[in-house]
């Protein structure tokens, strides 16, 4: 495929909040590139064909059809097409004076739903008469779909989160119970699985499980007839001496003296 691009030129309207500056679409040849380097405004390509990659502040991301590479304002990006099959992308850049850092807070989107108004912003060629004005309309219904793409992306990770609380307040007597198997089992990466449950907990997974296991076992010695070993091993403690050395830095006291003072009071 021959290598091209149509860019629309639009007025600088200095429009309050969003400020068109240009539009438009290119198919690139193999191995175009462009950066290092730095943009004054916000750029956004939406992938329609083809592949590339991104080089962003936070790493180097491979980008498809269906996604959305972002560039924010005065930060040092790269990207360049693939060799085999280059990516044909829309793109638009614009000024704003809003607070777009929840829309924008990756560097990779994936939003095919959004393709029908980066297909508009294409063919606003055909709008002659303030064209500023039907464009930055189409940049704000661009950040609608990505921000309520981003509630439901939360939504979704707080509904793993609330079901991990559920499942270690369960399974809290299970020796076996680690992040990494939990992680497993919602099929999520290990480190965001941690970074979402610490968002939504203020914990990271391995000390809220420390914490519950140590809480219902400070629980059983205060109500229940057993033993510290017997606790031990109730709340998934197979290492009495781990046990009593965790509970001792979490309540001050050794498990027996827990007991005995409870029983006094």
């Amino acid at each position: 495929m021959d290598a091209y691009l149509n860019e629309i030129f639009m007025e600088n309207r200095e429009l309050k909040d969003i400020n068109p500056r240009a539009c438009g679409e290119s198919q690139c040849s193999p191995n175009h590139s462009w950066g290092p380097g730095t943009r004054a405004y916000y750029l956004l390509h939406y992938v329609m064909s083809g592949k590339g990659i991104y080089k962003a502040p936070t790493g180097t991301y491979e980008v498809c059809a269906g996604q959305i590479f972002v560039v924010l304002p005065n930060e040092i990006v790269a990207y360049k097409a693939d060799e085999q099959n280059p990516w044909k992308y829309c793109w638009i850049c614009f000024e704003s004076t809003l607070d777009l850092t929840g829309v924008f807070s990756q560097y990779v989107i994936t939003a095919p739903e959004c393709v029908h108004v980066f297909n508009t912003l294409r063919d606003c060629v055909n709008v002659a008469i303030d064209r500023e004005w039907y464009i930055c309309g189409k940049i704000y219904e661009l950040i609608s779909l990505l921000k309520t793409q981003n509630r439901f992306v939360e939504s979704r990770a707080h509904r793993y989160v609330c079901m991990a609380q559920n499942y270690i307040e369960t399974y809290y007597y299970d020796q076996d119970l680690r992040v990494d198997i939990l992680a497993n089992k919602f099929n999520l990466d290990r480190s965001y699985f941690s970074k979402i449950f610490r968002k939504y907990t203020g914990k990271s997974p391995q000390k809220y499980i420390v914490d519950f296991r140590l809480d219902k076992a400070a629980e059983f010695l205060t109500h229940q007839k057993f033993s510290s070993g017997e606790v031990a091993l109730m709340v998934g403690y197979g290492d009495i001496h781990n046990f009593s050395r965790m509970f001792s830095r979490r309540f001050g006291v050794s498990p027996s003296a827990y007991k005995a003072n409870k029983k006094t009071n």
